[in-house]
């Protein structure tokens, strides 16, 4: 069975945000030293991931996560916080999006709509993606960490390429993302995610010590 992958961020990267009524915003940025900690579950395997926040540019945000003894690099771009590269959810790659994944969509607006199309080039694998996303609304998520009031993003994607042989494959995507403030900073506190080929991916936040 071939693995294919998850077109956005495993981890909980730490983006600045404010939350009021049903919008959420950009606030603080991102601080070396900001960490959090998930259960990541691929196919029903469960294991440790953890994330660390690390010295940026003035572009980007830099991050790392690490997950089975391996560290895998992340960036998003400042202020729209487009994500240009992070591990796939879905197989544990490392993968760069171009030009790149607006998973977040800030602000974030009860009902707004986004639909994108993006590369993803991960280790064995090259696809283009067009993903649909959908700002839902406030709601209570219970996790290991706590109970965070979570903004709710449901997405679907349609994927075409090519894997490291040359083999063509096509397929869709669907999946839900809970977005939380923590210190006043964005951080996904919860991820469900499936696509056609069979695979499945979840995370859920542990742990958290954001500056």
């Amino acid at each position: 069975m071939r693995t294919y992958f998850r077109m956005a961020i495993v981890a909980a990267v730490v983006f600045p945000g404010v939350a009021v009524g049903q919008t959420m915003e950009p606030a603080k940025d991102c601080q070396p030293g900001d960490k959090a900690s998930y259960t990541w579950v691929l196919n029903n395997k469960p294991q440790q991931l953890d994330l660390e926040c690390t010295e940026g540019s003035d572009q980007e945000v830099h991050f790392v996560q690490k997950v089975g003894g391996r560290n895998f690099e992340g960036a998003a771009i400042k202020g729209s916080l487009r994500l240009v590269k992070a591990m796939c959810l879905a197989n544990g790659q490392q993968c760069a999006f171009s030009p790149g994944l607006d998973f977040i969509g800030l602000p974030l607006q009860k009902g707004k709509k986004w639909t994108q199309t993006f590369t993803v080039t991960g280790e064995t694998f090259t696809a283009e993606v067009t993903q649909e996303r959908k700002a839902e609304r406030l709601e209570k998520v219970k996790v290991p960490a706590g109970e965070f009031e979570a903004f709710k993003v449901s997405f679907s994607g349609r994927i075409k390429g090519v894997d490291s042989k040359g083999n063509p494959f096509s397929g869709k995507e669907d999946g839900t993302d809970w977005f939380a403030l923590i210190n006043g900073k964005i951080s996904v506190v919860k991820t469900v995610y499936r696509n056609s080929f069979g695979e499945k991916a979840s995370q859920e936040l542990t742990a958290a010590t954001f500056q």
